[in-house]
């Protein structure tokens, strides 16, 4: 990567440079105060801004103004290598990074994209960026699923033949065959039970109860509620599970059954069941005794510890279970809203429930950054130097060189050794996203604005006196 350009006037001392950054930073901060809101780049604005990197290649300033447009007009390949520009000359620039991110996104490169929130998140910004950082990051991990589990189904035939790697176990969604609605959300609320207990287990390697449930969505299996062997032998094969664990329970007036059984993926035999039923209250202790049955069918003798940890219960309020559950559905199906009240009113019923605090806070970081786009993301986080603002500017004079370095050395790096990305998708100039990324652009250059949702008016006059 390369180092930033040096400053044209090295004989200023320091003291004083450092007065002159502080000045033209504050006179820029007072000029964006009431300002009108400057637009955004659009996709009509590439040529013109195409014509202008022409002029300057290197210029931070026009690659990043260019990047933003070809993000808007969807062109993530472009969108990348223009951003990839402005950070090789400015690493520090956070409106860049944010792009960046949001590019990686509509490449369907989400690991690339992950990376980069995870050092902005590690920057340190302020608290209220890190929860839309953190619910990025969320987002990303729920999008990738729905990726990967496209790509599974679409390499079926070879992931069919390949052996999925031993003692590698996932969970269906258990399928309800009661009458009575408000039960059904248990049905992930079991599995997550389930997942939780088997993964006490050190001999065993469980998958994510959402990874199993984007693949049964994609193969919208989810609403016809198939259970059978051979129905679990394939999801395990498309997710890498060599076994599968798969039931149904039925709810009648107060009295709850609950039916297990782990198939193995190889062969789509049965290698264990396990079967409970007791009063609706003793939801938990039937899940246990279930888990319990099929531990012991399997052949695997636990450990004190291991009996310890499968013992413990999430919650003893049903209520709270269910509202739980109900916050699982919710998430899945992308409503973080619904997610996060069900989650909150579980968590109100019983503080104890830490899953719920904590599904409650990760569902409300998500809805807040499904909402925010990369303008909003990065105005808010606070750009890094001039070149970086999306201002127009003077990038390529020798006062803006000045200021870009001036408030580049104040902003905080998060993008040290950004990556250019290997995702899984052929990164060219266009692109289909996976997510359909957010319409609404920031209204003002975060790196001469800050967090303010203003625009930049008026002239700022720099001298530096020369030895």
């Amino acid at each position: 990567m390369s180092p930033t350009p040096a400053m044209p006037t090295p004989t200023l001392t320091s003291r004083r440079r450092r007065r002159v950054f502080g000045l033209a930073a504050l006179a820029l901060a007072g000029a964006c105060a009431g300002a009108p809101a400057a637009p955004p780049p659009a996709p009509a604005d590439i040529p013109a801004l195409e014509a202008r990197r022409a002029q300057a290649p290197d210029d931070p300033a026009a690659n990043l103004r260019l990047g933003e447009a070809y993000y808007s007009a969807q062109r993530y390949g472009d969108a990348r290598a223009a951003l990839g520009r402005t950070l090789l000359h400015q690493p520090d620039n956070a409106e860049a990074q944010v792009y960046l991110g949001y590019t990686y996104e509509g490449l369907g490169q989400f690991d690339s994209a992950r990376a980069v929130y995870t050092r902005l998140a590690a920057s340190k910004p302020s608290g209220s960026v890190k929860k839309l950082l953190d619910g990025r990051l969320a987002l990303v991990a729920q999008h990738q699923l729905v990726f990967e589990a496209r790509q599974a189904l679409a390499q079926e035939a070879t992931l069919s033949k390949t052996p999925p790697p031993p003692n590698t176990v996932a969970v269906m969604p258990f399928r309800y065959t009661g009458t009575d609605s408000t039960y059904a959300p248990l049905s992930r609320g079991l599995a997550s039970l389930v997942v939780t207990d088997l993964s006490r287990v050190h001999s065993l390697r469980l998958l994510e109860r959402e990874r199993m449930q984007a693949l049964l969505d994609e193969m919208k299996l989810t609403e016809s509620g198939r259970v059978d062997p051979t129905t679990g032998a394939r999801s395990g094969h498309l997710i890498g599970a060599s076994q599968v664990v798969q039931g149904q329970f039925d709810v009648q007036p107060n009295q709850v059954r609950v039916n297990a059984t782990v198939v193995r993926t190889q062969d789509a035999g049965v290698a264990a069941t396990g079967t409970g039923s007791d009063r609706l209250q003793a939801l938990f202790d039937v899940e246990k005794q279930v888990v319990l049955q099929l531990l012991g069918k399997m052949g695997i003798t636990l450990t004190p510890s291991e009996q310890t940890a499968i013992s413990e219960r999430p919650t003893r309020d049903l209520e709270a279970f269910l509202l739980y559950s109900r916050g699982l559905a919710a998430q899945d199906q992308g409503n973080f809203g619904a997610a996060t009240q069900a989650f909150q009113a579980a968590a109100q019923r019983d503080p104890g429930f830490s899953a719920a605090g904590s599904a409650a806070a990760s569902s409300q970081q998500a809805q807040s950054a499904s909402t925010a786009s990369a303008g909003d993301m990065a105005s808010d986080l606070g750009g890094g130097g001039v070149g970086g603002g999306g201002g127009g500017g003077q990038s390529n004079s020798d006062i803006g060189q000045t200021l870009a370095g001036g408030i580049n050395g104040t902003v905080t790096s998060g993008a040290s050794g950004l990556p250019t990305g290997n995702g899984n998708t052929t990164g060219g100039s266009t692109g289909t996203p996976i997510v359909s990324p957010p319409t609404k652009q920031g209204i003002c250059g975060p790196v001469i604005c800050g967090p303010q949702n203003t625009g930049l008016i008026g002239t700022i006059i720099i001298i530096i006196t020369r030895p």
